[in-house]
């Protein structure tokens, strides 16, 4: 075995060198690993430390905010001493209903995420089958659910948060699909402090902490620790919520870590990322390609405790942070940000509005209550009943007269009376609060002064516009998500696939997507249909009311359209039909399809890439058919009788003919008997016969010539058809025996009784 001396002069064989750096460079790696870990603890408690000092006051606002629609609406100790002396703690709760106000327009509004094609790979094709795949990916999320827990949220304490996922399609399969889900507590989501977009995709970190029981802790991570992080020495007051009785708090950390990304510039526009592929880079920009470097990175996610990191970090596919945050209103004072939905400045007319209706009812529940004067003389024998005067009825009132008093009975105090002041604050602290909120009566459907129904909807309007920045950053952030779920089909759909989706109208479709179909114009590459996997696409939104109130609004306008203007009813009658509620009414507009104009039907097919349909043929006439009927039976007898004549005319020049043989055959033998005769002398009589017969012929031929049509065939009740030869005139100087056969009858179908007979 050879042998090799190190730097002090031992011996070591080859193996043993070998082995032993490998266990160095394993242990350098795991340090490695290590101190990468210990880095990104640091990190996400940086985050943690850093939002918490720029946005507690907001995250506590925004907690306080969920409690007060929740309904706890009283100071804890002006509610514990009103209790305890037994006053009214009313609390009318009106802010559930400003909110759903504002909730339920975006609920009605159905977003629709359009993808755009922007560079020469992508296609109008390509898009709409990603348009397809995010309508997928949203039904199987049950994404207007999510969307509308993150607009709840958002509309109540100023933020709503939601996110996409990814996770396999099955316990058997490799497919991944991409998932939508709600984030439980947006307040505790937490970026970087240099992020200010209002979708905060220029964070470059995120922290979104969660809680996790023990068992559940201990069961997926038995290796970790289950310590407090104020063990640690790092500012441990300020994260003492990380550990809590039953809970542990888990931080899901989010960092884009930077890269160097090399791209080439190819002839035909494509631009190919050669990073980590030098030969490459280097062979094209030999050829002269545009090779340049271009800052980038890496998205990795960790899961982290306060001390250490449990899962990860593992490489994210896409480019953005798959974390969706949903912002109310922002109040930007140089770096400090003050955030509120619609609760925040709401609160003290409900106050108002509580404290005023609980002092009204503790004045009208003190009426009943009001307290007898007298003195102890007139009460002392009856005092067990002049107790409980205010609580029963009681036939009589019992009492001793006193002479220091004149004998005067027992007299009932005046009542409190209801304030005026009292009614009239509990009118404006109404108003207060939709002044506050922008929300008014006529919005919440109450009546006001306005009288017309433009004027009604005019004031809902105003409404509307008034709380309009809650709908617009919530369709902002949907747009967002379209943008990251554009960016992850192509690396997690990239395979053949059908996927069905339900469309809003109820109806499901089917989407193939990276299907084989042909070739490319190259004539040998196979080009894929539906590809989702190549080409930059943009993404907008479309808002709009749902599927069933553009229902009706189509139904309406429709309507009114055709009342102003009825002649256009023929056109369009299938359209209303279809737009109606009642059962079947889709199968009456194809009906009425049927009858519409063949320039319309024509123009539908045309648009649709199918054959123009052929006009139905109105129903018969029964007297017309009648007629006609008449008129064929007619015919038909002509035609019998006809065929007839022709039968026979046919029959006497057949034998006109036989006859005319015979005779010029007698003739011949009379001249000599033989053909070493002389040439026999024409007979005048025989000629005369030859002519008869030729005549006779074209008598036939004009019969024949009646009963064809003008096709050459008469068809009769029967089918019969009728179709001579032509006649050919005889040829001068030519015998009658010399010229062509006598014409033939033929019968396309047979007659009632048989076949014809043919001569």
């Amino acid at each position: 075995m050879s042998m090799t001396r190190d730097k002090a002069g031992t011996g070591q064989d080859i193996d043993e060198q070998d082995t032993s750096a490998m266990a160095a460079e394993d242990k350098g790696a795991e340090m490695t690993a290590a101190e990468d870990k210990a880095r990104i603890v640091r990190d996400a408690l940086k985050v943690y430390d850093d939002w918490m000092e720029r946005e507690r006051a907001n995250i506590e606002a925004g907690y306080d905010d969920l409690e007060f629609r929740a309904g706890n609406q009283w100071p804890p100790e002006i509610e514990a001493g009103r209790i305890e002396e037994g006053r009214p703690v009313q609390t009318i709760n009106q802010i559930p209903q400003y909110v759903r106000q504002v909730t339920g327009d975006m609920r009605q509004m159905r977003p629709a995420i359009k993808v755009i094609p922007v560079d020469d790979q992508g296609d109008e094709e390509k898009a709409e089958a990603l348009a397809g795949v995010i309508r997928y990916i949203e039904n199987r999320s049950d994404a207007p659910g999510v969307y509308f827990q993150g607009a709840d949220s958002q509309v109540t304490c100023g933020i709503g948060a939601w996110r996409v996922k990814t996770e396999y399609a099955g316990e058997s399969t490799f497919n991944q699909e991409i998932r939508i889900a709600p984030i439980e507590d947006a307040l505790g989501v937490m970026f970087d402090s240099d992020a200010v977009l209002p979708t905060r995709e220029d964070a470059v970190k995120c922290l979104v902490p969660f809680d996790m029981s023990r068992e559940k802790f201990k069961a997926l991570y038995p290796q970790a620790r289950l310590t407090d992080f104020a063990e640690s020495g790092e500012a441990g007051s300020a994260r003492g919520d990380w550990l809590g009785s039953d809970t542990i708090r888990v931080g899901e950390y989010w960092c884009k870590t930077p890269v160097k990304k090399t791209l080439a510039l190819l002839d035909d526009g494509a631009i190919e990322d050669v990073s980590g592929d030098a030969a490459r880079a280097a062979a094209l920009k030999a050829a002269g390609t545009r090779v340049e470097t271009r800052e980038s990175y890496r998205l990795h996610r960790s899961l982290v405790t306060a001390h250490e990191v449990v899962e990860g970090p593992e490489l994210w596919p896409g480019s953005h942070i798959p974390i969706v945050p949903v912002i109310g209103e922002e109040v930007r004072i140089g770096r400090r940000i003050v955030r509120h939905g619609v609760v925040r400045f709401a609160k003290d007319p409900q106050r108002s509005y509580n404290y005023l209706s609980s002092a009204q009812t503790e004045v009208t529940a003190l009426q009943p209550k009001a307290p007898f004067i007298g003195t102890e003389k007139n009460f002392e024998q009856y005092q067990d009943v002049w107790e409980t005067a205010n609580r029963r009825n009681h036939a009589y009132l019992p009492y001793t007269p006193d002479g220091a008093n004149g004998s005067i009975p027992p007299q009932r105090v005046q009542p409190a009376v209801s304030s005026q002041g009292i009614a009239e604050g509990i009118e404006r602290a109404a108003r207060d609060m939709q002044s506050v909120i922008g929300i008014y009566n006529s919005s919440l459907g109450a009546r006001s002064n306005e009288t017309s129904g433009k004027a009604i909807l005019a004031r809902q309007r105003e409404g509307d516009t008034g709380t309009y920045v809650y709908i617009d950053n919530w369709a902002r952030a949907i747009r967002h998500t379209g943008k990251i779920l554009v960016d992850l089909i192509p690396k997690i759909y990239d395979t053949a696939r059908v996927l069905r989706i339900i469309g809003e109208d109820g109806r499901t479709e089917e989407i193939r997507i990276n299907q084989l179909g042909g070739v490319a114009a190259d004539g040998m590459t196979p080009r894929l249909s539906h590809d989702v996997t190549t080409g930059a696409y943009d993404v907008a939104l479309q808002m709009g009311p749902s599927y069933a109130t553009k229902r009706e609004e189509v139904r309406d306008g429709m309507t009114a359209f055709i009342q102003a203007a009825p002649q256009t009813a023929p056109l369009i009658l299938d359209l209303v039909a279809k737009a109606q509620d009642w059962h079947l009414a889709d199968e009456i507009g194809e009906r009425l399809e049927t009858v519409l104009p063949p320039e319309i039907r024509a123009l539908k097919a045309q648009k649709a890439g199918k054959p123009v349909p052929q006009a139905p043929q109105p129903p018969p006439d029964p007297g017309q058919e009648a007629a006609r009927q008449m008129e064929l039976a007619t015919r038909e007898a002509e035609l019998v009788g006809k065929q007839a004549d022709a039968r026979r005319k046919q029959a006497e020049a057949g034998k006109a003919e036989l006859e005319l043989e015979q005779a010029m055959a007698a003739q011949m033998l009379a001249a000599g008997g033989g053909p070493s005769a002389g040439e026999p002398q024409p007979d005048p009589a025989l000629a005369g016969m030859a002519q008869a017969i030729v005549e006779l012929q074209g008598v036939v031929g004009e019969i024949v010539q009646a009963l064809q049509g003008p096709a050459g065939e008469v068809e009769g009740s029967g089918g019969l058809m009728v179709e001579p030869e032509p006649f050919a005139e005889p040829t001068a100087g030519l015998m009658p025996m010399q010229q062509p056969l006598p014409v033939e009858v033929r019968y396309s179908a047979a007659e009632p009784q048989g076949q014809p007979p043919q001569f």
